[in-house]
């Protein structure tokens, strides 16, 4: 057993019920449905049209070799009222497309197949939906599926290392946007930081390589649990609405669950209107407890 994941489009006729109706026809010959994400309208690729797609991304556990699975899905493509792929070799409105993505189970390299999709890191229209339902999966020789994604969008996000001492100014640069209160830290200081076991620090690039955005992640184990906290995050003015916070959360979300957490948290003060929607808008869930600090010890009233 494997799973196989599939994209899926339509952009003639009832849409949502093309989808519907090709996800039911790969459940009965296929195997099992895992996964389906949320359908996401776009724009034609790589020609011209009035007509807007639909298009999903499907995950299924099957028995069945890609192989195996290609003629099954063209079948179900002419069955739907789509006889072929291209006209000399341009792509044309379609009832339905089903394409397969990859496999968790094996690479395939043929003349008919080839698996990972070799347009999968380029397309939009299948990375948004297969990052919502595997977001980590792995695509061989390219990498993890959000982090594709991320560079699609022009986020380009890593983790800062002790060896990225030219960057360590533009990063100390960015602090004060966040707080006037932060000093910037010494190259040793930075080193430090980046060298604790329990602490990862992600820093995002634009395209032109500035670096415009960094978030902390910090792993504390309880017997409660190992949380995950993420702080400090910040994203340079000049680049904000473009998405580079929302990476940066997800990323160092994405972390602190490989890492064994079991929760992941965000701190943020409620002046920060846009973060703290931000937060909710992907999922966080604003818990109701109290944040207490002291900076000094000998500021705690001992008696």
């Amino acid at each position: 057993m494997s799973t196989i994941y599939i994209g899926l489009g339509s952009n003639l006729g009832n849409r949502r019920e093309n989808l519907e109706r090709a996800v039911t026809l790969l459940e009965q010959r296929v195997g099992t449905l895992l996964r389906l994400s949320a359908f996401l309208e776009t724009a034609p690729v790589g020609f011209e049209s009035e007509h807007q797609f639909l298009n999903a991304a499907a995950a299924f556990r099957t028995s069945l070799s890609p192989e195996e699975l290609l003629p099954i899905t063209q079948q179900i493509e002419r069955e739907m009222g789509r006889t072929q792929k291209s006209l000399n070799g341009v792509y044309h409105d379609r009832t339905i497309d089903i394409d397969l993505l990859c496999s968790d189970g094996e690479s395939v390299h043929t003349a008919e197949l080839q698996l990972p999709h070799p347009h999968l890191s380029e397309r939009r229209f299948v990375l948004e939906p297969l990052a919502e339902i595997a977001p980590e999966l792995w695509i061989d020789g390219q990498g993890y599926v959000l982090d594709l994604l991320d560079k699609l969008n022009g986020h380009n996000i890593r983790p800062l290392t002790p060896a990225d001492t030219p960057l360590f100014e533009q990063f100390n640069a960015l602090f004060p946007q966040l707080s006037e209160q932060v000093r910037p830290l010494t190259a040793d200081e930075i080193t430090t930081l980046l060298q604790r076991p329990d602490t990862w620090v992600y820093v995002a690039f634009a395209p032109d390589g500035r670096l415009v955005g960094t978030i902390t992640l910090c792993l504390a184990a309880s017997p409660t649990g190992i949380k995950g906290w993420a702080e400090d995050l910040v994203v340079d003015t000049s680049v904000r609405g473009a998405g580079f916070g929302k990476a940066l959360i997800l990323r160092s979300a994405r972390e602190a669950f490989r890492h064994g957490a079991d929760s992941v948290n965000f701190t943020s003060r409620p002046s920060r209107t846009a973060a703290n929607n931000l937060y909710v808008s992907l999922g966080f869930e604003q818990r109701e407890t109290n944040v207490y600090r002291c900076k000094r010890y000998d500021t705690l009233k001992l008696r």
